[in-house]
């Protein structure tokens, strides 16, 4: 099974050519922050930041 394009609408009026992330019909450009994906990815980057001002209190 190959994996399917986003196609979301563009800015220039064409349709978007990524690879759609599994599980969805958009990328992960173009799936927004409140998705399941985007809210994953927010939560991993915000517990980095927590380390790196843990770590750096020391």
């Amino acid at each position: 099974m190959t994996q399917s394009k986003c196609g979301a609408p563009t800015q220039s009026g064409r349709r978007c050519q990524n690879k759609a992330v599994v599980g969805s019909s958009r990328c992960a450009k173009h799936q927004g922050s409140w998705s399941a994906y985007g809210v994953a990815q927010r939560k991993k980057k915000e517990a980095e930041a927590k380390m790196r001002k843990l770590r750096k209190k020391r």
